[in-house]
């Protein structure tokens, strides 16, 4: 489907900036303290909120690529017609999970919105941002994938 190719080519622009960020940001404080002896106070959270988009924006592009682990044992021993529909309720319990887990990525967000950061005067819940989005937009591909058929999800 054109609208989840459009989404997911503009996950995976995002997730090459984001990455961008992360490496520039490890080196530049790399830079800053072995060669002279001195930090930049706000790398280490930026960077780890860059690993964290990383991480889920990632886990979302996978699973549109269809690159997520599955394990097709009992799948593979079925015939055709039931094993299609083992499969595809699976990806639709998958893809239940994943919008719960946004869902509750949001409520916690929320709840630790007014908690700030040491070095950066952002919320905490900024953490959580990419989780819901990365949950978000697997449930979105996974429902996809279960729902429309095998050339368009």
């Amino acid at each position: 489907m054109r609208v989840l190719d459009v989404l997911d080519r503009a996950t995976q622009a995002l997730l090459v900036l984001v990455v961008a960020v992360m490496v520039a940001v490890v080196s530049a404080q790399v830079v800053a303290r072995y060669g002279f002896n001195t930090g930049i106070g706000w790398a280490d959270e930026v960077s780890r909120l860059a690993f964290v988009w990383c991480v889920f924006l990632g886990i979302a592009v996978a699973v549109k690529a269809r690159a997520h682990i599955g394990i097709t044992l009992l799948v593979d021993a079925l015939p055709a017609i039931p094993a299609g529909l083992l499969r595809r309720a699976m990806l639709l319990i998958s893809a239940g999970l994943s919008a719960v887990v946004a869902w509750q990525s949001v409520v916690i967000a929320l709840d630790q919105w007014d908690e700030r950061m040491m070095s950066l005067e952002l919320s905490t819940g900024w953490f959580l941002i990419p989780v819901a989005a990365g949950g978000a937009l697997s449930a979105l591909y996974l429902a996809a994938q279960a729902l429309l058929p095998e050339r368009t999800a």
